[in-house]
């Protein structure tokens, strides 16, 4: 999501909420013509009103590091450079299953991201050939974590080499930002194996959302 202030960011996600500017006024406790003011920008919110608005609308501000792009070199047939972001990212559901339309040369192509096997063909193409906008808009770092074992072995090898520490990385701090939230939700359950099933079917759940398959979580599950 783009913003330009923090104006616009609340009037984002206001409309992604589907309420008025009358409507979330009363619920987070303020004015109208204040929150009028704030998404026009003639007026700047605390940080600590805005993460209370945004609590009200369900969403939260959070410290992202800024994604960069540099190009490697790649020998053999087809383009000589490919892209390497600095870290992974997430998208939302619809973004991350929308068919993948690509043109190289007089090749057209059409990806279905939402069929696990497609969406391994269109990963790598996107890995191999993908522009920075393609990648923002159709890569997600759960699917690519869950589709690198097969993905890997069909790139080239300076491409493998530039984006597996990425994948690992991105996959060791998912497994480990789950097991301290959740570490911090079920107190002392982890030491004393007293987790009851329906918390442990919910971790399964989240751990599959990050892109384990189900013999990976049942591997690190055993050892909680």
């Amino acid at each position: 999501m783009a913003i330009g202030h923090e104006g616009s960011l609340l009037e984002a996600a206001r409309v992604a909420r589907g309420l008025t500017q009358e409507a979330l006024a009363r619920r987070c406790g303020t004015s109208q013509p204040s929150l009028s003011a704030y998404e026009r920008g003639a007026k700047s919110p605390t940080l600590a009103v805005l993460e209370r608005i945004l609590r009200c609308l369900d969403f939260e501000l959070a410290l992202n590091e800024w994604i960069t792009f540099h190009q490697i070199a790649v020998a053999g047939p087809g383009r000589s450079t490919a892209l390497v972001p600095n870290r992974l990212w997430r998208l939302e559901p619809e973004q991350c299953f929308a068919p993948l339309r690509v043109t190289l040369g007089q090749d057209h192509r059409v990806f279905d991201l939402g069929d696990r096997d497609r969406r391994q063909a269109g990963y790598a193409w996107l890995l191999r050939y993908g522009a920075e906008t393609q990648l923002f808009e159709h890569l997600d770092a759960a699917l690519l974590v869950d589709a690198w074992p097969g993905l890997a072995e069909s790139l080239p090898s300076e491409i493998r080499t530039a984006w597996g520490p990425l994948v690992g990385q991105t996959a060791d701090q998912a497994i480990e930002e789950l097991m301290i939230a959740d570490a911090r939700e079920w107190g002392q359950d982890y030491r004393r194996r007293t987790a009851s099933r329906a918390k442990k079917q919910r971790v399964f759940r989240r751990l599959a959302d990050y892109g384990l398959d189900p013999d990976q979580i049942r591997v690190l599950m055993r050892h909680w």
